[in-house]
């Protein structure tokens, strides 16, 4: 009997172990998961000029520079190393994030409540206006225009889309998967204009085409992180890195909102 009760609580020490073990595991914080791994992933967008695209083969842009500086402020010294870069786009982002396929995303990704439901922002670094491009000769004046006539050019899942629809919910609307595909449209003549943030608008502008100096909404980027507990510590190293850069200005065209 003895024996029994021995052999029993040998099994229950080995079960409470391993599941001490596996807890302590799971348990780890999203920075101890980056620091273990040894680089950071960040989601970044790859067809929206100046903040994320190729030249030359080479990924740029002002949230690649930013993603970089958070691996480096993470992990304490300046490398290329200890940072992966993942392209999203407006459409499957915040998926990503939250299926951990990225860390962080640097994504011209703009605060709202409806997003703040499903996952934690960081303090903004960068303020857009959303603003309507147009062929230099375009007699159009105004988002009003669309509401009766014209083909209107926005990239789904944007917040430009949720404007477009509240502000001119007649407009006939193109939707693009990308800002260089609603570019596309443009310059083939299949849209009358694309409705988006005047920043990459600009990016995208080959001097063939004119921004209508009006606002129809302030857009806030922010870096977001998974909605966990466990994100905690890394939204406050991020935060600390943003709030250095936006004081250093760090040779990046960040403006405080």
């Amino acid at each position: 009997m003895k024996k029994y009760i021995f052999l029993i609580l040998i099994l229950l020490f080995s079960v409470f172990s391993l599941s001490g073990c596996l807890h302590k595991k799971d348990g780890l914080t999203d920075l101890e998961v980056i620091k273990n791994r040894g680089y950071l992933i960040a989601g970044v967008k790859t067809d929206s000029p100046p903040f994320g695209y190729y030249k030359n083969a080479e990924l740029r842009g002002i949230d690649v520079q930013i993603a970089q500086y958070i691996a480096d402020g993470i992990f304490g010294f300046e490398s290329p190393q200890n940072i992966k870069y993942v392209s999203v786009n407006a459409q499957n982002r915040i998926e990503k994030l939250n299926s951990k396929e990225v860390d962080i995303l640097v994504a011209t990704l703009s605060v709202n409540d409806k997003r703040k439901l499903v996952i934690d922002f960081s303090m903004p670094y960068f303020v857009a206006n959303q603003k309507i491009m147009i062929a230099k000769n375009s007699k159009i004046n105004s988002l009003s225009y669309f509401n009766k006539q014209g083909k209107l050019g926005v990239v789904m899942g944007t917040t430009g889309e949720k404007v477009v629809r509240l502000v001119v919910p007649n407009a006939y609307i193109i939707g693009a998967k990308t800002y260089y595909e609603a570019f596309k449209y443009l310059k083939q003549g299949k849209i009358d204009a694309i409705f988006g943030d005047d920043c990459i608008l600009s990016g995208l502008n080959n001097g063939n085409y004119r921004i209508i100096n009006r606002a129809y909404s302030r857009e806030y980027y922010a870096v977001a992180v998974r909605k966990s507990s466990s994100s905690k510590d890394l939204l406050k190293e991020i935060n600390s890195i943003i709030a250095y850069i936006l004081d250093e200005k760090k040779s990046i065209l960040v403006k405080k909102p």
